[in-house]
């Protein structure tokens, strides 16, 4: 009789070992298969993410590119009724323009050609004309970097120069 208890005892005890080892297998099987579907959700989510923002910065890629076009260029008036100076406010560029109502006096001449941006182009507006009292000078002002010109209009290519405010 007690070796009947004893090995029903034994019996017992080794199929709830047994049981426990099958469960914390099957647990651990359960634990790895949730852990691989959350990490492809995870794969999954970061993916969609990624996608959206390069979908978001080529469209503000484009609305910067838009915003720039629109605003690039500037007219000055000066005192002088039939010139204007046109400037480029994102390289500095300008160029004087003659209106008349004969299409033979109307044109347009260089002052800068020259782009003051030093190949750092921080986009349109930049640049900014401020007239002075003498009415054939202006300041060409980089809003950026806040370096200066002097830049003065004329009638004759000698009149017209740039030079650097230092």
């Amino acid at each position: 009789m007690k070796k009947t208890t004893l090995l029903l005892l034994f019996a017992l005890v080794f199929s709830c070992y047994s049981y426990g080892q099958a469960s914390k297998s099957a647990g651990a099987k359960t634990a790895v298969t949730k852990s691989a579907r959350s990490t492809q959700r995870s794969d999954s989510i970061l993916s969609r993410v990624d996608s959206l923002i390069q979908v978001t910065n080529m469209w503000l890629e484009q609305i910067e590119l838009d915003n720039s076009l629109k605003n690039r260029y500037k007219m000055y008036p000066t005192d002088n009724i039939y010139t204007l100076l046109q400037l480029d406010t994102k390289t500095g560029m300008i160029e004087q323009v003659q209106w008349s109502l004969e299409s033979s006096n109307e044109g347009s001449v260089t002052i800068n050609g020259e782009d003051l941006t030093s190949g750092y182009g921080y986009g349109s507006n930049s640049f900014e004309l401020y007239p002075t009292k003498n009415m054939y000078q202006f300041i060409l002002l980089d809003k950026t970097t806040g370096k200066k010109w002097h830049v003065q209009w004329g009638m004759k290519a000698s009149e017209r120069w740039i030079r650097r405010i230092y």
